[in-house]
Parts: C-alpha cells; sequence; structure tokens
C-alpha cells in the first residue's frame, strides 16, 4: 500500500449527501440540501468570506440534516414545522458527524443550524437559507422580489440575521437567481464555480480510520440486516489473508476494503435492501447495482484502483458469471476473490431479510464448497477461513 494517498473529501460528503436524500425521499429526492447549499454559498460570496469557510459552509449545508433521516423526513420541508423540535435532529447530527474523521468542524456547524442565538456564523446561515428553501418551496415565485418580501417579512426584526438578510437581498435581485434556484442541474453546475473541492491526505491508518466510521455510521446502519456486515467482512477477509500468509499491510488493505465494499449501497431504496423474497427484473439489477456504485463512489474520490478493485469485485466469480463487470479468474486477483468470500460467509452468517436465520460455521462451509464445486469462488480461500472465526462487531 502506498504510505499516504489524496483522496477528493468534497465528493465523499457529496455523495452522502445524496444518498441521505435518496433514504428520505426514496427516489424522488427533494435536493433540499443542494437548494440550501446553493443560497448560502450566495449570501457567503456577498459577504466575502474566506475560501476555507466557503468550503466549510457548503459541506455542512450538504449533511446539515443527516440527524433526522429516520425521523422527520417530509416534515422538514413543511413551512408549519412546530410539530417537531428541530434542535434534536440537529443535535443527532454533531453526534454522527463528531464521528467522522475531518468532520469535526462541519459536526460544530451542524449542531446549531436551528439555533438562532447561535455565535456560529456560518450555523445562522444555514439556518436562514433552511427558511428561504422551505418559503420558496410553498409557492412558484415568478420575480425574486416576490421572494425577498416574504423572506424580509420572516426575519426583518432579528438583528442576528441582518448581515445576512441583507446580503441575500443584496444578491438574489435577478432572475438568474430563481431560475437556477428551480433548476437542480443548475445549481449542481454553478457551485463548483464558487466552491472548491477539499482534499485530505491520508496514511494507511487514517484512511481505514476513515472507511470504519463511513462504514457504521452511513452504510451498515441504512438497514436493519446489515448493523454489522462491513465490520464483519473487514476482518473476516483480513483473517483470511493472515492464514494464507499475507504480510499486515496486505490484510490491512483488505481490512480497508471491507469497510467500503458496500457503499455502493447508500444509492440502493431500502425497500430493494429489506424485501422479504426473491428481487426479480428491475429490482434485481437496483440491487445489483451497489457493486458498480461502489466502483463509480470510490473512483470518484480518487482512492487507488487496487482498494476500488477489491471492494466493487466482491461479487465477482471465477467462471465470469458475477456483477457488476462479469469478470473472471484471469482478471481478479486473489485479494478480490478473498473479499468475495468473506462477503459471502459474512452474508450466510447473519439473518437476511429473505432468511430469517443465520447459518452456523459448517452450513456456511457446506455452501461456500458448493459454489467452489461449481467454479464460482477458490477452494483453498475457504479453507483459510479460521475455524474459530466470529462474527465481528463495532466497537
Amino acid at each position: 500500500m502506498f504510505l499516504n494517498r489524496k483522496i477528493n473529501f468534497t465528493k465523499l460528503i457529496e455523495n452522502i449527501s445524496n444518498s441521505l436524500d435518496l433514504m428520505a425521499f426514496g427516489e424522488n429526492p427533494s435536493h433540499h440540501a443542494l437548494r440550501v447549499g446553493f443560497i448560502s454559498i450566495i449570501i457567503a460570496n456577498t459577504l466575502n468570506l474566506t475560501r476555507t469557510k466557503k468550503i466549510d459552509l457548503y459541506l455542512s449545508c450538504l449533511v446539515h440534516d443527516v440527524g433526522a433521516v429516520g425521523i422527520e423526513g417530509q416534515l422538514l420541508l413543511e413551512e408549519n414545522r412546530n410539530m417537531i423540535n428541530l434542535q434534536e435532529h440537529a443535535q443527532l447530527g454533531y453526534e454522527i458527524l463528531s464521528q467522522i474523521p475531518f468532520c469535526e468542524n462541519i459536526a460544530l456547524i451542524v449542531k446549531d443550524h436551528h439555533n438562532v442565538s447561535s455565535s456560529s456564523l456560518l450555523s445562522r446561515i444555514i439556518y436562514f437559507a433552511d427558511e428561504v428553501d422551505v418559503i420558496s418551496r410553498k409557492q412558484e415565485f415568478c420575480n425574486p422580489k416576490d421572494l425577498q418580501a416574504k423572506v424580509f417579512a420572516k426575519f426583518k426584526g432579528k438583528s442576528q440575521f441582518k448581515p445576512i438578510l441583507d446580503a441575500f437581498l443584496a444578491s438574489t435581485q435577478t432572475d438568474a437567481f430563481l431560475i437556477i434556484l428551480n433548476n437542480i442541474d443548475e445549481i449542481k453546475h454553478f457551485l463548483p464555480s464558487y466552491v472548491k473541492d477539499r482534499f485530505i491526505v491520508l496514511d494507511n491508518l487514517k484512511l481505514m480510520t476513515l472507511a470504519k466510521a463511513i462504514a457504521k455510521n452511513f452504510i451498515d446502519i441504512k438497514s436493519k440486516f446489515t448493523l454489522t456486515h462491513s465490520m464483519d467482512v473487514a476482518y473476516t477477509a483480513s483473517s483470511i489473508a493472515k492464514n494464507l500468509g499475507f504480510a499486515d499491510s496486505d490484510c490491512d488493505l483488505l481490512q480497508t476494503a471491507g469497510f467500503l465494499h458496500d457503499i455502493g449501497k447508500l444509492f440502493v431504496p431500502n425497500s430493494i435492501l429489506d424485501f422479504g423474497g426473491k428481487l426479480e427484473g428491475k429490482n434485481w439489477l437496483k440491487m445489483k447495482s451497489h457493486a458498480f456504485y461502489t466502483f463509480s463512489f470510490l473512483t470518484k474520490l480518487g482512492l487507488d484502483k487496487q482498494i476500488v478493485s477489491i471492494a466493487s469485485n466482491h461479487h465477482e466469480y471465477l467462471d465470469g458469471s458475477g456483477y457488476p463487470f462479469g469478470l473472471d479468474k484471469t482478471q481478479l486477483s486473489v485479494f478480490d476473490q478473498i473479499m468475495a468470500v468473506a462477503d459471502i460467509y459474512s452474508a450466510l452468517r447473519q439473518i437476511r431479510p429473505y432468511r430469517q436465520y443465520s447459518l452456523d460455521h459448517n452450513q456456511a462451509l457446506e455452501i461456500l464448497y458448493g459454489l467452489s464445486n461449481k467454479g464460482k469462488i477458490s477452494k483453498f480461500i475457504i479453507d483459510a477461513i479460521p475455524l474459530s472465526v466470529r462474527l465481528w462487531h463495532y466497537y
């Protein structure tokens, strides 16, 4: 493994934000986070905030409702939100983001984004932009002055928001603002020109720590059936590699890839992940798509090709009958093959929506050897599964 690598942290947060929107709103995403980001950056530019603060603001906007995905959902976009405790999901968002390396500043901003008295300017900007987006959704504004009037009426008596309100009024006077706000493709095109990507440099240990935190707080928690799956796959794969005599650095590589192997499931609806029967047709394709999305997601981050390969090839078979690329034994590394075996073994040892019981070690091995006899996975890798292997949990 490389001692250090640079990854695109902005792309990581953007993809997590997209997945949160899908979790909350299904196949009709609200794009609330992006719209809030657009409004916030318009204000930040007028206030002449520094590049660093603008990036912190943008990333915080993208995940400002991370604590609300499973709690309030659609209620957050209702103009009358008195029935819910907005600060509750802000606090939960803070607790989630505090566990993710490099998100410390973002966590603090998110914590206060519904606190009207916050001392954080960035938190107050998100508060303001969040309210603007809610207002703009209630009426089809055709004139920016009409939207400005509504926003002015809401904030005119709040002195702590005066600089933000003034900046908003100064920067939203033209039709262009409304046109961009109402076209998500234009927002996606607009934002990169005002907010530069943030890159972080990670050594092997820091990357593994980040990968584990992402798996625990975003990937596995998506479904009650996978609460420990990525951890289990990561440690099973590294245990197999250790038994096969690979170096500690190779075992660490497998652990990192194991934590990330199902990151593509962030883009698969829970109705598919938790379906209690046999998936067919387009629903089966949606489930299989998670392996491709793992490849796409990790490639966009700029991760090492070896990690991308190991993580995204975990459903490929030696005979070329797997997915998403239909690779065969001439194209699959031994690490790819180890990850595939670890993934199958872990799934067999855990309860699944289509199987309301888990298999014991010997039952799982019997199925694995059956797949080996069909030429799909390697017997020598199955032989290397530790006899005392246990189900791993986060700690």
